[in-house]
């Protein structure tokens, strides 16, 4: 596939081995809506799903992505301490369980775990890649090309026909797709009566003509 479907993927267990060091970070219990307030820590999350978003000016949220278990995030605030951003925030999609690390554990975990620190690069460069790919794609993609990549991010292995599992709804796929709900739910309407999609549910989607639906993947 395309590297530019990858803008729409999701993060999930890209930082596992950081589950061996668990027990130096300090555990919360967060409900789902939760609005993550940045404190100068590094946090992993041990379950659940966040999601980073940003709020334009009138209020709009743009969903940037989703992380799932077993993933890093608030590296920014922690190694970029600027001025604080109150226009982009990590919500919780779903309760979770995250661990925090302090600046000076982070710093003290460089020390003694180098592999840690290789890691946490390795993940930091994932999400560099991954908002390259997705700025390129909302920038030459049209809505069908944009939907098709997102799906494909997310197909059921063995599916048989071919299925995807958006595991979001048609409003939060909209705000990472990067158009109002409206267009989406025509353009997914106008697929399914032209038969590229069958009926579009929230945990699954069939895919009736896979060779056009890769072909627009790849585009």
């Amino acid at each position: 596939m395309s590297n530019r479907c990858l803008g729409f993927t999701e993060l999930r267990d890209v930082n596992a081995v950081w589950r061996s060091v668990l027990d130096l970070g300090v555990r919360y219990i967060w409900r789902k809506g939760h609005c993550i307030e940045s404190h100068g820590e590094l946090l992993f999350l041990d379950k659940g799903q966040v999601r980073l978003t940003h709020f334009t000016l009138d209020g709009a949220e743009k969903i940037l992505w989703y992380i799932n278990q077993g993933c890093l995030f608030g590296e920014t605030p922690l190694f970029d301490p600027m001025a604080e951003d109150r226009d982009s925030m990590h919500i919780c999609a779903m309760d979770c369980v995250v661990y925090a690390f302090s600046k000076d554990r982070v710093e003290h975990l460089s020390r003694t775990r180098p592999d840690l620190t290789l890691n946490l690069l390795h993940s930091m460069a994932r999400k560099l890649r991954t908002l390259s790919n997705q700025a390129s794609s909302l920038y030459v993609d049209d809505v069908l090309v944009r939907t098709c990549k997102f799906l494909a991010q997310r197909l059921l292995p063995d599916s048989d026909p071919l299925t995807a599992d958006p595991g979001i709804s048609r409003q939060e796929m909209a705000s990472l797709l990067g158009v109002h709900r409206i267009t989406l739910y025509k353009v997914l309407r106008q697929q399914e009566e032209q038969g590229l999609f069958g009926p579009f549910e929230r945990h699954a989607v069939t895919i009736l003509r896979p060779e056009e639906f890769f072909r627009l993947v790849n585009s």
